[in-house]
């Protein structure tokens, strides 16, 4: 696949290209066949690629949390429908707000800790538990 940086394609102030903080980096990409994608980097390696299907999507393509922090991203519906997220976990139901790149991805995150996450979007409700990222070491 052939990545470079993609401009955002919708021109409002809630959408970003990018979405970075020093746990984790979001970016939309272009994939093959000028595709969108969206980059998920964790932790400072490479953790996933989405590239948009105008055939299937994922609501919720990963879900991951570390020491205290937690991340869900996914691709928007094809109508343009708002994406509730939640985190869960014992005794813990956290709404947040969800983050639009482009306009065909979302990512949400918290500083909690969660063991699953809920994403809605009407009529579609997934859920799906956390997988743990573990800090890279570095290679010998």
């Amino acid at each position: 696949m052939t990545v470079m940086e993609l401009e955002s394609t919708k021109d409002t102030t809630n959408d970003l290209d990018r979405f970075d903080t020093s746990r984790f980096l979001a970016r939309l990409a272009r994939g093959t066949r000028g595709r969108a994608a969206l980059e998920v980097y964790v932790q400072g390696g490479l953790y996933d690629v989405t590239v948009a299907d105008g055939y299937t999507r994922s609501l919720l393509r990963g879900a991951v949390h570390g020491p205290g922090w937690v991340l869900a991203w996914g691709q928007l519906p094809p109508d343009g429908a708002p994406v509730e997220v939640s985190f869960t976990g014992r005794r813990l139901d956290l709404p947040v707000r969800v983050q639009v790149l482009g306009d065909r991805f979302w990512v949400a995150t918290a500083d909690v800790r969660a063991r699953s996450v809920v994403v809605a979007a009407p009529p579609e409700t997934v859920t799906s538990r956390l997988r743990a990222v573990r800090r890279r070491s570095p290679r010998r």
